[in-house]
């Protein structure tokens, strides 16, 4: 594995330190309107329907990116490129 650059080292620490701050938030909120033991709650088809939706999600944002890339890379006029931008929001 290649060494990664500084900008890519920086990039890493925000994302696990904004992870972390989140997971603890949300473990944290999540105990305090829960409470531990799972397998005493109906919780599977929660998850798989929430799993479905985040694949989704994933799925759909990855679509609308390379959209927004093809229209910037297209060589049309910046101020077209933002009004098209714009009709996908």
């Amino acid at each position: 594995m290649t060494e990664m650059q500084p900008s890519q080292e920086a990039h890493l620490k925000r994302v696990t330190e904004r992870l972390s701050h989140l997971i603890d938030a949300k473990y944290r909120a999540g105990q305090q309107e829960h409470g531990g033991y799972l397998w005493r709650k109906k919780m599977l088809p929660n998850i798989v329907e929430e799993t479905l939706d985040l694949a989704v999600y994933v799925v759909t944002l990855e679509e609308q990116i390379e959209e927004v890339k093809n229209l910037c890379a297209s060589g049309e006029k910046p101020k077209e490129v933002v009004e098209k931008i714009k009709r996908m929001l």
